[in-house]
Order: structure tokens, then sequence, then C-alpha cells
């Protein structure tokens, strides 16, 4: 990530390079509206870094990566278009001066609102991931505790009833919502009562119905 991150870094610097040569090689008149589009052009490259380092900071994982391609999608667009202005102002130089202000404002003025926007998208993406992840953990705790206690059973037939009462789990509709919270702590209890309990064909068949009657209710809620 580091060694892909400096050669992003040095790409950038190549091209500021570039980018300076052919601004002060071309021969043209170097007026106000040219180093006013000159200056706006500077930013848009020196924003990049900012950009970049925010969107990668704290992202250690993939798809927190690939959820910050959309934010530097919008820089580098942003630093596209700042570029062809200026290169628009350095072949009309003679230009007035307020048109090269307002349209470079402009597009650093949108460039930002988008990149706000952007950044808004991605916070509500990973504050409904974080929020799905918690209503299905309950799932999908439930079926490990399940499986848990199939797997260190003796008897053949109570085994075999967990088995088929962690796969039915397993295909349970894995949103909890809050309406289901008082069900869900009932079967919660019946699965601790089975931890200890000696008859466990009886639990195992009140769980069963719990768990139709939880998924049926999970079902209404949709």
């Amino acid at each position: 990530m580091k060694k892909n991150k400096g050669m992003a870094y040095a790409v950038l610097a190549i091209a500021f390079v570039l980018f300076n040569v052919i601004a002060f090689a071309v021969p043209t008149a170097k007026t106000s509206t040219f180093w006013i589009a000159y200056v706006f052009a500077a930013v848009a490259f020196v924003s990049q870094i900012a950009i970049w380092k925010f969107t990668f900071k704290g992202a250690d994982t993939l798809k927190s990566k690939f959820l910050g391609i959309p934010l530097i999608s919008v820089g580098i667009t942003y630093l596209i278009i700042q570029l062809i202005a200026f290169a628009i102002f350095m072949a009309f130089s003679i230009a007035p001066t307020w048109i090269a202000i307002v349209v470079c404002a402009l597009i650093l003025g949108i460039s930002a609102i988008c990149l706000i926007g952007t950044e808004t998208g991605r916070e509500e993406i990973n504050r409904v991931e974080e929020k799905v992840e918690k209503k299905v953990f309950y799932i999908k705790a439930l079926q490990v505790d399940v499986e848990m206690l199939a797997s260190t059973e003796t008897d053949a037939d109570t085994k075999a009833a967990l088995t088929k009462l962690a796969e039915k789990i397993r295909f349970s509709d894995p949103m909890s919502n809050e309406v289901l919270s008082e069900i869900e702590a009932e079967i919660t209890a019946k699965v601790k009562e089975l931890k200890t309990a000696e008859n466990k064909s009886a639990i195992i068949t009140v769980l069963d119905l719990l768990i139709t009657e939880r998924n049926k209710k999970a079902k209404l809620l949709k």
C-alpha cells in the first residue's frame, strides 16, 4: 500500500513538473489572467495530496479503500477540469481578469461541494453497513452456540436434532429488529438453558417453534 501511494505521489510530482514546463515554456503573455489561472491550477495539484491523505487515513481494509475511490475520482476530475481552464486562459491571456477569477472559483467551489457530497455518501454507507452488521450478529452468534452444542453432544438423536436446529437458524432471516427483541431474548434464554439441561429434546422443540415464530414476524416487518 505504501509503495502504491509513493508511486501515486511520484506521478503527481511528475505531472506538476510537466505542467510548469509547459506553462512557462509556451510563449504567451504572463498577464494577471495567466497568473490567476496558474495559482488555481497549483492549488488543484496540492489539493490532490490532501484528498488522498484524507481518503486513506485509517483505511486499513480493502472495503474502506474501495469506498475511497469515488472521492479520489472527484479530486482527479477537478484537477483535469482546472488544467483545461488553465490551458484556455494561457492561450487567451488577454481575457479579463474577472473572468478567470469567476471560472476558476466556480470550478473550485463545485468540486468542493462534490467532494463533501461524496464523503457524506461514504460515511452513510459505512453507517448503514455497521448497523446491518449489528443486526445480523444475533443470528450468527445463535447459530454458533447451537453448532457448538451439537459438536459436543454424545447422544445421537439429540445431536441430530441440534444439527437440524442449527441448520434452521442458518437459513433464518438474518436481520434483527427492536420488535423482535422480546422473542429473541426468549430464544437466547432457551439456548442458555439448553447448555445445562438433561432433557434437551423438549427445549429443542420449544426453540424450533420460537425460531419459526421469529422468522414469521421478521417476514412481516419487510
